[in-house]
């Protein structure tokens, strides 16, 4: 008689199978957890570096005119004579700031004069330009208070413009607090007792500029900065 063998051919269980999904299942999360969290690493890394960016943008545009401001005087459109410079005398923490000239909304204020021009071009005209601090309303929705933005107002001519001739830019979002400090040309010493936080502090000062100004900004994913700003240069210049 002829025998038959019989080949058994072994297939994968159940058990097997819920074990084998089970850990493929664990492989993708882990895989997703981690892709998920270099992607937001990547967002994070993206928004600080145009973050600090924009920031050193203000700072520059800040030191370009604090260092073309101008001891002259200016006329609102009132008629009412402004110092050539002016500062608040209280620090500003997240305040909104009406649009207005010849108010005290303005965190500083002062005449700067044109760019040099090239050549035997004449230098641009003189100008007021004016920093405040504005609300604005959230787009976001995990945001649930309002940005508060620095902005930076200018106007030529210097004397009796109309409020609708000022030019804005928004300059720089998540605003926490700023402050500014001052020091004059009579002050002997930079000891913290000799700064003001106002300018001008006396009516001798109105056609005067402070030798230096302290200017300290507390910033929404930054934190505190703060930068010195010296006149001296600027008034030897113009003497």
């Amino acid at each position: 008689m002829y025998g038959f063998s019989h080949v058994y051919h072994k297939g994968i269980t159940l058990i097997e199978m819920m074990v084998a999904l089970t850990i493929g299942a664990g492989i993708s999360l882990l895989t997703y957890q981690a892709l998920s969290g270099a992607l937001d690493t990547e967002k994070r890394v993206t928004e600080i570096t145009a973050k600090t960016t924009d920031v050193s943008r203000v700072w520059q545009l800040l030191h370009n005119d604090i260092q073309h401001a101008l001891p002259r005087p200016w006329v609102d459109e009132l008629g009412n004579r402004q110092p050539a410079l002016e500062g608040l005398f209280s620090d500003r923490q997240s305040q909104s700031s009406a649009l207005s000239v010849g108010d005290d909304q303005y965190l500083l204020r002062f005449v700067r004069s044109g760019e040099r021009a090239f050549l035997s071009q004449p230098r641009a005209q003189m100008q007021v330009v004016g920093y405040r601090i504005a609300q604005q309303e959230n787009t976001a929705e995990y945001q649930e208070t309002e940005q508060v933005s620095l902005w930076r107002d200018y106007w030529q001519p210097v004397d009796r413009v109309e409020a609708s001739e000022i030019k804005s830019r928004r300059l720089l979002d998540g605003i926490n607090s700023i402050a500014f400090r001052y020091l004059s040309v009579e002050q002997s010493s930079t000891e913290s007792s000799a700064w003001i936080s106002g300018w001008p502090e006396t009516n001798e000062l109105y056609e005067q500029l402070p030798i230096a100004i302290e200017i300290t900004m507390d910033i929404e994913g930054i934190g505190e900065i703060v930068r010195l700003f010296s006149l001296v240069d600027t008034q030897v210049e113009q003497q």
